[in-house]
């Protein structure tokens, strides 16, 4: 019994579709600005990456996660990256600053901290940070021990003595994944000059490195 052309048409659609991944109860307590609520995975390399807080229009079309919107022609690779904030109450956000704000906050931020991330399918091809302690810079290599499982580290952790003049003090990290290269930084936010010490930057790295191993599968598991 042959069915009919509209019938094959909607199971075609139904094989392609897929529903909306369910989100850990972690993830779940971001906090999305109301004009993007949505969230999608992406395919790059051989994995797969979490976008939180993203409008519902590019939730639909997730292969435009691995595109340069505003480039033209749009260029799209196996590239990406992900911001998030904590503020001191320890709510969660997809900006640069704590509470979603777009500029410099004392009240939100001091105490706050950052997560940042650069991925791509290989290692960069230019020199990144020195790891070598300095008179403003220290090692803190048990950050490698500290990251989620599926990712080995490759470089650092090299963290700020003190906050800059950009009021964070961050620590940063290169590490691997099954086919992506990652630059992780983790940020404690405060006023320019404030002294920041290893168990301080511990604290932030045992939340925001976890917190990325929610966001990432890699390699993807097979269908």
């Amino acid at each position: 019994m042959r069915l009919p052309l509209l019938a094959l048409l909607l199971l075609a659609l139904a094989a392609c579709s897929r529903a909306p991944e369910p989100l850990a109860p972690e993830l779940q307590a971001v906090h999305c600005p109301a004009n993007k609520t949505a969230h999608a995975s992406g395919s790059f390399a051989e994995g797969r990456v979490m976008f939180l807080c993203i409008a519902k229009e590019l939730a639909e079309k997730p292969h435009l996660l691995r595109c340069d919107l505003e480039s033209h022609p749009m260029v799209c690779e196996d590239a990406g990256s992900l911001v998030f904030s904590r503020g001191k109450d320890g709510v969660v956000y997809t900006s640069f600053y704590p509470a979603g704000k777009r500029l410099l906050d004392p009240e939100t931020m001091a105490g706050g901290s950052r997560l940042t991330v650069n991925f791509r399918n290989g290692p960069p091809g230019h020199a990144t940070f020195d790891e070598e302690e300095t008179d403003w810079r220290f090692l803190y290599p048990e950050a490698g021990r500290l990251l989620p499982a599926g990712f080995e580290i490759v470089k650092g952790a090299v963290c700020d003595r003190r906050t800059t003049s950009l009021n964070s003090g961050t620590c940063n990290l290169e590490a691997r994944s099954h086919s992506l290269y990652w630059h992780i930084a983790v940020s404690y936010l405060d006023q320019p000059g404030v002294g920041i010490t290893p168990d301080e930057y511990r604290a932030e790295m045992e939340f925001w490195l976890p917190f990325l191993g929610r966001l990432v599968i890699d390699p993807a598991p097979k269908k």
